[in-house]
């Protein structure tokens, strides 16, 4: 037997909408047992999951749209930097390898943009390897539509048309994602969608609210065990839209989801909770979009979720090293702590502070040996590198860019050749490269300096 959970919750990410397919989030015990006595459902407390798969079964295909090649499409503000701060929150708090998150996003180099093609052969390829009993979590950043009762993602190369067949041939349907699900076989699915703009040509700041039918597109049949456990997580209710922060770059609904996977919405025990998550979003979402816009900017999120026992479903850490050693050391600690934290100010990890700005790094490979990389002021980059030439061996810089988020950073060098993304552990960088010819590697780095 499954249960629904319909929560007034979310709030979406940016002025223009945004899809975030994600499959997180759900409720009180409390009010899942009272939703299901009114709909004369049954369901006992072991047929609901309780906890993640492990963490080496858990992937994410995580999308930031903001550019569109038909110019009737507006411009988002926001949605890769979404997709790129949620992506670094899933490694560093939710426990998804990196090497298992796979970003897709405007400001990523050609291999990595969101077109429909690279999406669709992204989730084809994550078939090959998710288990059965491994998670998937998918989360769409950018405009979706409603066309002829179908619901519609776009990626950046679609054709926004009321042909519903040219918008087969251009955009995805959701109904494509739940049958590439299926295939995939995987049981857990968190789904994060943002994706309530149905006018996608019209003005960024032009209301444009979710509609029921979008909503019902993303459902799963866990009678038919299509699934065992999804939540679907909208960031705004049906019938309102959803703002940006334009002083984060960001869509409100993105950046306190963020916060609250850092741990702006753990308990005593520094654990997030699917529940508590979801309060935590009810809570800040409308009162911090109130707070910044003034009357009447109304931003209401909620969300499904089926087969889970949110309340004791543990999504996120906020600190993994830190809660480890509470939890040895000093487990009956008072949450006095975290109650005196202001909810009106960012949680941050302690390395988060930490701005790369004048260190430098090195390491070595074995096709360029050893190297050097200056992250300079303002997000500049110089990688060096050792050149032989006529018999003599003499240094070579190559300008890129580099860019932070808490203790996830991105590296390009040169024209978008190779992008790097890597975390910071004290001293140590790790993480994988990939270039436009299609190589892959993974780097190790240590700080100089």
């Amino acid at each position: 037997m499954n249960t629904r959970i319909r929560l007034g919750v979310v709030a979406k990410l940016h002025v223009t909408a945004t899809v975030l397919l994600l499959i997180l989030i759900g409720q009180i015990s409390t009010q899942v047992r009272s939703q299901q006595a009114d709909r004369g459902v049954k369901l006992a407390a072991s047929d609901s999951v309780k906890v993640l798969p492990a963490q080496g079964k858990r992937y994410a295909l995580v999308i930031g749209v903001d550019r569109y090649a038909d110019t009737q499409i507006t411009t988002l503000g926001g949605a890769s930097n979404d997709a790129r701060t949620l992506a670094g929150a899933l490694i560093q708090y939710a426990g998804f390898p990196s090497e298992q998150v796979t970003l897709l996003a405007s400001d990523q180099p050609t291999e990595r943009q969101p077109t429909r093609g690279n999406i669709l052969r992204r989730l084809s390829n994550l078939a090959a390897v998710i288990p059965p009993d491994g998670l998937l979590l998918i989360s769409f950043a950018g405009h979706g539509i409603e066309r002829g009762g179908q619901a519609f993602l776009l990626p950046s190369d679609s054709q926004v048309s009321n042909d519903v067949d040219l918008l087969e041939q251009t955009a995805i349907n959701v109904s494509q994602i739940r049958d590439r699900i299926r295939k995939i076989g995987v049981k857990q699915v968190l789904m994060i969608i943002d994706a309530c703009r149905n006018d996608p040509v019209g003005r960024a700041n032009a209301d444009n609210p979710l509609t029921p039918a979008y909503t019902k597109a993303f459902n799963f049949d866990l009678r038919n065990r299509e699934v065992q456990a999804f939540a679907t997580l909208y960031a705004t209710e049906v019938g309102h839209r959803a703002y940006e922060y334009k002083e984060k770059k960001q869509g409100y609904f993105t950046w306190i989801l963020v916060e609250g996977l850092k741990g702006g919405a753990a308990n005593e025990k520094g654990e997030v909770t699917l529940a508590s998550l979801v309060k935590y979003l009810q809570e800040r979402v409308p009162k911090r979009v109130l707070q910044d816009l003034g009357p009447g900017k109304d931003q209401k999120p909620f969300a499904v979720v089926e087969g889970y026992r949110a309340d004791e479903l543990v999504i996120a850490i906020r600190d993994p090293k830190a809660a480890a050693a509470q939890q040895a050391t000093t487990p009956d600690a008072s949450p006095q702590a975290e109650r005196s934290v202001d909810p009106g100010v960012e949680v941050k990890s302690r390395e988060a502070d930490t701005s790369l700005a004048g260190t430098t790094w090195t390491g070595s490979s074995p096709e360029s040996g050893e190297y050097t990389m200056e992250f300079l002021k303002d997000g500049e980059l110089h990688y060096i590198i050792k050149v032989l030439q006529n018999g003599v061996t003499s240094p070579r810089t190559v300008k890129g860019t580099w860019k932070q988020s808490g203790n996830n950073v991105q590296i390009v060098i040169g024209n978008s050749y190779s992008v790097l993304q890597g975390m910071i552990d004290g001293g140590l960088m790790k993480g994988e490269g990939t270039n436009q010819e299609g190589a892959s590697w993974k780097f190790t780095l240590f700080k100089k300096n």
